[in-house]
Formats: C-alpha cells, structure tokens, sequence
C-alpha cells in the first residue's frame, strides 16, 4: 500500500494567500485569468542551498535535487520528516564525482515511477558525461546508468528536465540549452530509450520550442545577464517545462518565457522512424500559460505550472489558466512541483536572484521553502 506524504510531514509553518475569495485579475501579456484562494503551507525550510526540483515515491519518500546555479556540497538529498537533509542515494552519489568512486555533478531533473524507480538527470560537465541514474528505492540499489550520447547534445546543452514514459520506455529531455547566455538557442528533444540506452536529438530549434523575445521581470528585477564587457541584456530560455499524462498519451512542453502551452503525442515521439517535419505535424496547441519553470500533471490530466513573474501557481486546463496560490514571498520563483495524495508540492528558491540570470548580482532572501497547497477537488 502507498504510504503517502502525509504520513512523513507536518507542516512547520501554514499561512493564507493573500488573495480574494475569487476574483478577475490582469497577469502577464495582458491576459485575464480567474484566482481562487488556496492556503500556503510550509513543508520544509532550506537556508543553504536552493532546492531545484522534487519528485515523491510511491512509499512517500521526497527527494530533491539542489540547484546547480548554487554549486551545492550535495547535488540530491532526501528531505527527512523533520525537514533536514540527507544525501541521496549515498554520500558518495550525492557529493560529486570529485570525491569517492561516484557521484552526480550537476543535477536539477528527478523523477519516480510507479514501482519506485528514481531517475536523477546528471547534466554532467566537461569532465563528468552527462548521464542518467537509476536508483531503486525498494532494494536500495543501483538500477541503471544511461549515458547520454554526445551525438544527441550540443556544446551548450542544458539537460534540465523529463519526463518518463513507462508505457513504451522512453525518457523524453527537455535540452533547453543554455539560451542566449552562451552560444546559440538551440533548443530540442533528447529522447532516450531506456532498453537499448540509446539517444537521439529531435526537433531542434522547432519554432515551438524556442523562446518569445518576452523579458521576463519579477518584482522589478529582469532576468538578465550582465556579459564581460559589463552590457546588460534579457535572457531568453526555450524549451523546459515538461510533463507526460498518467495514460502516457501526451507529452506537453513549453518555454520559459513564452506563454503557450503545446502537446505532442509520446507514439509520435517515441517511434524512431519519424523525421522532425512529421514529428512537427502531430504538435498541437493545448492551452495558454505563464512565464514558467516546472509543470507537473494530475491524475485527471489537470496541469499545474508557476508564473514566475506574478509569484503564482495555475492551474491549466484546455480551456485557459487559473491562478490557485499567489504571494510575493512564499512563491517567489515556484520551481519544482510534485503531486502526492491530493497535494501539490512546490519548491520556491528565487532563481531569478543568482548572479548568473540577475544581470550579474547575487541577491536572494533565505530561506528558501518546499510548500505544499491542496488541490483536491
């Protein structure tokens, strides 16, 4: 029997968004969405480094990634019912190749399958191959190790979310490269096969997945770069949230700063023998969005994203975007998200302060937060 969250955390601190009961409300591009309040609770508090993404296993155990942008001591740990951190799988994974005979460099994807599989994306770096890591939670084993092939990268690759497709075993990665902060957008699928362990690069700079020239801005501050010659300019992230449905039908993708939502079917992106012109044939609009990092889906095929630039969380259905959780502090920059027994968890770490996307200056209030809001219906 799944033993879920619940039973492992209690809230340290709840409060209420500040929102009216439901209400009309102008968010970005202009657009109009409805806003319905949603308590804010507060599972855990990190005031070292950002936590990146989460994902939740079947027998309610949480394990998040840190974000590279940080240069974490531990690339993913395990948060512990009373809200401390612990390395994950091992010490020896979790602080680096650097040190010991293992070890992931640098980390932001993780997710779980249904029988307790966690899969950690190692983005590697010059020295240490981007990979793939299976870990078994049941036996606490080594499951697999995916390398991923450079044929499927490019110089400025950024391999910073997946998604699983279970059904037909595939693992489809969001490469979102690393924008217009180094190199050329070149922003693409990397599909792997999980039997054979072979990859292969799909849809490169399809319109769809590269980003708008929208400058994202947060509370004032714009993501931005500050280049060596001491200019200024917006950064333009493409592809990078992405999720699979519970049926393995769909597969839905946006960018960063855009603010459509797509979906492609995961037959059409699976099946090898499908060029990028007929793979971008079978891709559809789904539904507008946000300017936003992670995605998650529920059961019932309900989307949930954040919009980073108005501190929120939507949800997102065919039909348009609802805000479900807005505060300018708790949801500063809402990352990761995960679904467990009628909750969605969020991390929110104030990405938009790193140096690297805050035109050179490293600002940033800790601590930073994993939150939790009730979405049952």
């Amino acid at each position: 029997m799944k033993t879920t969250i619940l039973n492992k955390f209690k809230p340290m601190i709840a409060v209420s968004a500040t929102l009216a009961s439901t209400l009309l409300v102008s968010q970005a591009h202009g657009e109009t969405s409805k806003v319905t309040t949603n308590k804010i609770d507060v599972v855990a508090e990190i005031t070292n480094t950002r936590p990146g993404n989460l994902t939740i296993t079947p027998n309610g155990r949480m394990i998040l990634s840190q974000q590279p942008l940080d240069a974490p001591e531990l690339r993913v740990v395990e948060v512990m019912a009373n809200g401390e951190l612990q390395p994950f799988p091992t010490l020896d994974w979790a602080d680096g190749p650097e040190k010991g005979e293992v070890g992931f460099e640098s980390v932001i994807g993780v997710h779980t399958t249904t029988d307790g599989i966690v899969w950690v994306l190692d983005m590697g770096s010059a020295t240490s191959p981007a990979k793939l890591v299976a870990w078994d939670t049941n036996s606490n084993q080594l499951h697999k190790i995916i390398p991923i092939d450079k044929s499927a990268t490019v110089d400025n690759s950024f391999l910073q979310d997946f998604a699983i497709d279970e059904k037909r075993q595939q693992i489809y990665i969001a490469d979102t490269t690393l924008g217009n902060l180094f190199g050329a957008i070149k922003s693409a699928f990397v599909v792997v096969d999980i039997k054979t362990g072979k990859s292969r690069r799909v849809l490169q700079t399809n319109p769809k997945l590269m980003p708008p020239e929208h400058t994202v801005v947060v509370n004032g501050s714009v993501m931005g770069a500050k280049r060596e010659d001491g200019s200024k300019d917006p950064i333009y992230l493409g592809l990078n949230p992405i999720a699979i449905d519970a049926q393995y039908d769909w597969v839905y993708f946006g960018t960063v700063n855009g603010s459509e939502l797509f979906r492609i079917p995961a037959s059409a992106l699976a099946d090898s023998a499908n060029n990028d012109n007929q793979l971008d044939a079978k891709i559809e609009f789904y539904s507008k969005k946000r300017p936003s990092d992670g995605i998650v889906i529920d059961t019932d095929g309900t989307i949930y994203a954040g919009d980073i630039e108005n501190s929120s969380v939507t949800k997102i259905t065919s039909t348009g975007v609802e805000v479900i959780a807005q505060d300018n502090t708790m949801l500063s920059w809402p990352d990761g998200f995960a679904i467990d027994n009628g909750w969605l968890y969020v991390t929110q770490n104030q990405l938009h302060l790193t140096a690297s996307l805050n035109e050179g200056e490293a600002q940033g209030t800790k601590p930073y937060r994993i939150l939790r809001i009730k979405i049952d219906k």
